[in-house]
Parts: structure tokens; sequence; C-alpha cells
């Protein structure tokens, strides 16, 4: 039997506290307040006292014990108690920050002692009012109350015992979460001197999991943004649509690292696991294998032996070549020319370090792959050497997904091998099917070969996997764009820029959009600015917006041609996206011969001629013929 009468119970405002079972409420609705167990914890101890000034070194020593934490645990712990509260710093109702000493509870505080006192009470009214409805003349019996007295210790078993085991939303248990997000660690070192290891921590935990078949796990990309806000968990699960976070702190202190983790399940911000994990720095990798195998030890994940392998596999031994691979990612991730080249001299150093990383090599496929998709380097620049890395990591270790996924890519958009390509992406798939990076360029290959339907499925289940992604939302209105649904594509564009304003691709596709339907000022507007999201100088949009103004859509382009041969930052322009601008001109001729450089100079988009509508003018134009031909197309 449950011994409630040790259950302590306070009441303050419109809140009420559940002492032994950490548990804060909304008196009038009865609503759980979503809380850390530290939040909670904190809350009760300044409650507890009441109108003293607690210092920060008292309440650190008894919420936190021994473990070794910051100051900035505490201040980050009383934000996430003042945001849940609905309160603010100028105005305190609750907590008051006393400069240089602590922190003071201030609100009114009613100790109503139990859970079950309070449940006798309501019970007993129930029995009052039941006596006050018998008819007047008619006295009711008076065993009638002594009935309810009798049976209210019963009533009270069962009531909270149906409160506590099914509640209005009963959260799902541990086997119901099939997706997860890792958060970027939050750093507490006091020099704060390796800040990659936030994200970069978080990028090797979802390589981890990223090869099980039965759990989802979010990449990397797609949580960056929530590695400074610090949201709780329910509002990040229900944005990520995931059943679990994996959040987590960083504190190096001299030689040594301390690791925090709580692995959180998002439908009731419950903590399904916690712990700490001490090291040496330079044994760093051994906390994340440590980190990884416990989270799948309490989402009882089962893997089979291909999987157990592949998920017991570090890639290295040497710690500075790991380390070295975490700065890479960490780089990677910030996807600007500047980054990738940085990324670029850290892959280098893990695989000087250990040539046998295979990871680092696919670190370094993904580095050019991107560099000449960002118009840093030219694509005979980079490309060749992104083939020679992910077949170099495919010679270490021809299982990883990854590596597959960028031979693939390499192979559609340079080298133009289209069985190659989709031998590469099927391989990758078969190894891990949750990879969506594998599923949106497998997509993109697709559209090349004009296999539209098969295209959207691929995007779709990237979508699943990655569900708020820009770019994987981005393809669908490329695949849109293709097939001529130009109010799909509008709507599309409109969902990429939604989820992120500052996406260059999401108003570069609604700019077509509106072209497409001839709506010219809007796409004018939404070009130009994509132009300035793309990394370009301000005073473009400006020229091309006045040149609208002037000549419509015609002086646009007149403009932006002009911007194209002219502009250093442009030199790099893809010659393929150069010939559509002479066909919105009207000028065949300088077209095909942009298409004929695209061709020598092997640029990207240039794969996307077959089906590109936009240049149905120069079908008839055997010279055109000819560029497909010689592509294989």
């Amino acid at each position: 039997m449950i011994d409630l009468s040790e259950s302590k119970v306070y009441e303050f405002d419109e809140f009420r506290l559940d002492a032994k079972n950490h548990r804060l409420f909304r008196r009038a609705s009865n609503e759980l307040v979503p809380l850390t167990p530290k939040a909670v914890e904190l809350l009760l101890v300044l409650i507890e006292n009441k109108g003293r000034i607690l210092t920060k070194d008292d309440l650190l020593e008894r919420i936190w014990g021994d473990s070794i934490v910051e100051e900035s645990n505490l201040s980050q712990t009383i934000f996430v108690l003042r945001k849940a509260l609905g309160e603010n710093t100028k105005e305190p109702r609750f907590i008051l920050t006393v400069p240089n000493r602590g922190y003071q509870f201030i609100a009114s505080v009613i100790e109503t002692g139990t859970e079950n006192k309070i449940l006798n009470e309501e019970i007993l009214t129930l029995a009052d009012t039941d006596s006050e409805k018998t008819k007047p003349g008619i006295q009711k019996p008076k065993t009638t109350k002594r009935i309810w007295l009798a049976a209210a210790p019963l009533v009270l078993i069962l009531a909270f015992g149906i409160y506590w085991f099914y509640p209005a939303a009963k959260p799902a248990t541990v086997s119901d979460v099939k997706t997860i997000a890792v958060l970027p660690f939050e750093d507490l070192s006091a020099e704060q001197t390796e800040k990659y290891l936030g994200v970069s921590l978080a990028d090797a935990l979802v390589n981890k999991f990223g090869g099980l078949k039965q759990i989802t796990v979010r990449p990397t990309r797609t949580v960056l943004k929530y590695a400074e806000s610090r949201d709780d968990a329910n509002k990040i699960g229900r944005e990520l649509q995931v059943d679990a976070v994996l959040d987590g702190r960083i504190q190096r202190i001299g030689s040594r690292v301390r690791v925090s983790v709580q692995l959180i399940r998002t439908a009731d911000n419950a903590t399904i696991w916690t712990e700490n994990f001490d090291d040496e720095f330079t044994n760093f990798f051994a906390v994340q294998d440590s980190i990884s195998r416990k989270v799948v030890q309490s989402l009882a994940v089962q893997m089979d032996e291909n999987e157990r392998r592949r998920f017991e596999q570090r890639g290295t031994a040497n710690a500075e070549a790991y380390q070295a691979y975490l700065r890479g990612r960490y780089f990677w991730n910030k996807r600007t020319g500047e980054s990738l080249q940085k990324a670029v001299g850290h892959f280098e150093q893990a695989i000087e370090k250990d040539p046998n990383f295979a990871l680092a090599y696919t670190g370094l496929a993904d580095c050019y792959q991107l560099l000449a998709e960002y118009g840093a380097a030219t694509p005979h620049e980079a490309f060749p050497k992104a083939k020679a890395a992910s077949q170099k990591a495919l010679e270490i270790d021809d299982q990883l997904a990854e590596a597959h996924t960028g031979l693939g890519y390499t192979q559609t958009f340079y080298d133009w091998d289209w069985a190659g390509a989709e031998q590469s992406f099927k391989r990758a798939l078969e190894l891990n099917p949750n990879y969506a990076t594998a599923h949106q360029w497998y997509g993109e290959y697709l559209i090349v070969r004009g296999r539209f339907d098969e295209a959207r499925a691929h995007f779709e289940r990237a979508l699943e996997i990655e569900p708020v992604s820009p770019i994987i939302l981005t393809d669908l209105a490329f695949l849109y764009d293709f097939q001529g649904d130009y109010d799909k594509e509008l709507e599309q564009a409109r969902k990429v820029i939604e989820i992120d304003p500052n996406f260059a691709f999401g108003y570069f596709y609604l700019g077509l959009a509106y072209e497409r339907k001839q709506i010219y000022p809007e796409a004018a507007d939404a070009l130009a600015r994509s132009m300035t999201l793309f990394g370009e100088p301000p005073e473009c949009e400006r020229e091309v917006k006045e040149a609208f103004l002037k000549n419509g859509i015609k002086g646009f382009w007149q403009k932006r041609l002009e911007q194209i041969e002219t502009r250093p930052h442009l030199k790099n322009f893809q010659a393929y996206n150069k010939a559509l601008v002479y066909i919105r001109l009207g000028d065949k001729e300088n077209a095909l011969k942009s298409l004929n450089e695209a061709y020598e100079r092997r640029d990207s988009w240039m794969v996307n001629a077959k089906y590109e509508s936009r240049l149905d003018s120069l079908r008839g134009d055997p010279r055109f013929q000819d560029l497909l031909r010689r592509m294989n197309l």
C-alpha cells in the first residue's frame, strides 16, 4: 500500500507543489507543469526556506551535492523555473535575486499538509453537499455521512491510484520511444576553450544511433538552432516531432572532463535516465561510447549482429585523431565557405594522426562536395578530391553508408555515371535505411533520370526522418518546379521560409514559382532577397530591384547578367545558371555557349538540362541534343 502521510503539499498563487512526488501543478486545471528534476528540487528548497536568503554556494551544495558544477548551472535552473512560473527578473512574484548574495522565495505559501488531507476534505465536501440536497421536510439518515466518512480512505486510495497510474494524458512508455533528438551539449567549462565539443559530441552520438533500425535520430543540422536556446524538452519535442531528447552538459577541469546527460521523454518531460561520466579528456571518445550504450540500454533497443558491430566500432583508437575529427565536424556543420576550409584542415589532421580513420575521409569528402556547391571552389578542383576521399573510406570500411552516399553524389553531379550512382545510393540505403541524406540525394538523382514519383517517395521518407529540414523541403519545391506544379512549388517554398526565414533556397524557389506564374513584382523581390542570403553584397540586391522598377522583369535579368559577368565574387557562378538568364532574355546562341561551358566545367546543375522546361526552346537544336548525348542523357 502507498503511504501518503509524508506527501507534503505547498500551495502558492496558482500553483501546487507535491513535494514527495516532485510534481508542480496548476491548481485550477490540475495541469502538470513540465520541469526538470533539478528545477523541482530547487523550487522545493526555496519554498521550504521561504523568506530566507539562500546563497548560491548553499543552493549548489543542496541541489548538486558533490557534483562538479559551475554557478551557471544554478542560474540556468533559476531561469527555467522563472520561465515555468511565468515571471521575470524585473517584476518577480516568486523568486527574488539578491545581488551578490543569492535568491529568496517571496510569495505567500500555504502548507496544506498532504495530498491525503486535500482529497479527504474534497470527499467531506461532497458528503455535506449531498446532505444539503435532501428534500425539505425529509430528514436524510445520519448514517449516510458516516458511510461516506468510513469509505473515505478507500475512495482516497482508489482516486490516488487512478491519478497516479492513469493520468489524463498517459505519457508514452519507454518502449514507445522510436524517435530521438540529440541536442548540442552545453559547455560549462570555465574557459570554454573547447567550444566545438558540445556540437561535435552530439554529432558523434547521432552517427552512433544513425545505424540502428529500431530508432530514428534527427540529424545534427536539424538541432543546431537549439545550441543556444536551451528550450524545454516538451517544446523541442513538438518542433522536431520526436519522442525523446538527449540533453547534456560538458565541463572540462584541467586534464579531466565531466559529462552530465539526461534522456527526457517529450510527452511529459519525464527523465527516463540520467547519469554523470568522468574521465581523462584524452579518453573523451570512451565517454561517448558509455553514453551511447546507456541510452540504448534505457530504451531496450534490440540490435542484430551487423548493427552491434557498427555500433561498437569507434573508427580510431587515436585520441588526437578523434579530437581533430570532432573539430572538423563542428566547422562542417556551420556550412560556410570559410568554415568548410577550416573543416578540411581538421579532417586532414585526423587522417595524419590515423591514416586508417575512415570517418575522417568521409568528412573530407563531405567538405569538398559542399565547397563546389557553395561556389568556394570549382567542380574540377573539388569533386575529384571528394571522390578520392570517399573511395579511400570504402577501402578501409565498405560498410559505411556515408561513404557510399558521398560517392553516389559525385557520380551523379560530376562523373555523370548514372548506373554507378544508383548502385552507390542503393547500397547506402541498404546499410542504413534511416540515413536522410541518402534518401535526399538519391531523390535528386531520380529527378535527373525523370523518375519523379520515385523521387517524391524518397524525399517524403527523408522528411519522416528529418521533418524540419529546410534543404529537404526545398528539394520538394525543386521537384514541383520540374513537374510544372507552380502552386505547390509556391506553397512548399513558403513552408521552407516559415521554418527558416533566412534560408536562401526558400526565397530562390519562391521567386521561381512567382516568375512561372507571371507575378513579377513578388518574383523580383524573392529572387533579389535570395542573392543576399546566399552571401552576395547588399548592393547586388538593390541594383536588380532598381532595374526591375525601371524595365520590368527583363531589366531585372539584364542587370543580373551584368553582375555575373563583372563582379569578382561571382567568378565561380555556374555557367548553367547563366544560360538560364540568357534564355529569359531570348538569347539562344549565348545560352548554348554557356551550356557548352557548363559541360566543360562539369557544373553540378548541368544534370538538370534534360527536364528543365526553361530550355524547351533549344530542344530542336542539334547542338543541344549533342550535349545531352555526351552526358549520357
